[in-house]
């Protein structure tokens, strides 16, 4: 099983649909194409741990540690063989106290997008049933999150977006789960 671990350095906008279909026609135009692909993600709690599949036959784990409302996250992601492998770390889960969160379906292009000498992903996406969103990351072995913050902010206002308070995210995300939970 192939392991990477990093921090992850993100700020995102809430978009209309319409900014979203513009975004997706544009964005490959003008920047490298890194990935299209649908996934669906379940989330673990009482920690956050993930596990996710793509159309594109990726499988994988994914460990967030930190508060999900800051700028950067350390994050671990394991890449699983198979389907297979995801089904028994599903079944295995709830052995040993994990919860789920209702599942979630999510649509999206990213592409490369350089600024100031840093390689960014702009990501845009469509998660069903929620938000459309644009997420601007920057992977890094350290914390150095401070120096890409304005880089961020500017990508965002730069793609006609503003900056989403990570608050009010996360209160959104939390309607989300309540109106979407089976048990």
């Amino acid at each position: 099983m192939q392991q990477s671990c990093f921090y992850e350095i993100e700020m995102k906008a809430l978009i209309s649909e319409e900014v979203y279909n513009h975004l997706r026609s544009e964005l490959p135009r003008n920047h490298e194409l890194l990935t299209e692909e649908t996934t669906i993600t379940t989330r673990y709690r009482p920690h956050d741990v993930r596990l996710r599949s793509s159309s594109t036959g990726k499988y994988e784990i994914i460990i967030k540690e930190g508060d999900p409302t800051s700028l950067c996250r350390q994050e671990t992601i394991a890449y699983l063989k198979s389907e297979e492998d995801l089904e028994k770390l599903k079944a295995s889960f709830p052995l040993i106290g994990f919860k789920p969160d209702p599942p979630w379906t999510k649509d999206k292009l990213e592409v490369r997008y350089n600024l100031n000498g840093y390689f960014y992903v702009v990501c845009v996406q469509h998660i069903k049933n929620f938000a459309y969103l644009l997420e601007v990351e920057h992977i890094s072995k350290k914390d150095d999150s401070e120096i890409h913050r304005p880089n961020l902010e500017r990508i965002i206002r730069d793609l006609g977006c503003v900056p989403l308070d990570p608050k009010e995210l996360n209160a959104k995300i939390s309607e989300f789960i309540a109106s979407n939970r089976t048990s």
